[in-house]
């Protein structure tokens, strides 16, 4: 009965941080669109974590080759 006990503990701390993970990236996701900072620096930790966690960034981009991106700044 107790290793179903800690099982289901361990269960529920993982899924813990996992739902936790999750949420981070999201927050972090929403902050980038709203800003649409994605062709510059990230303007935050918290973006700077979530770029490096999904490999996602402004490595290289240069405002000539994206006109559009230059609208998009405030």
């Amino acid at each position: 009965m107790s290793s179903v006990v800690v099982a289901v503990t361990v269960a529920l701390f993982l899924g813990g941080i996992v739902t936790g993970g999750i949420a981070v990236m999201a927050l972090a996701i929403r902050r980038e669109e709203r800003r649409y900072s994605l062709v510059r620096e990230a303007p935050d930790r918290l973006s700077r974590s979530a770029r490096r966690l999904t490999g996602m960034g402004g490595r290289g981009l240069d405002a000539e080759f994206f006109p559009m991106a230059r609208e998009l700044m405030h």
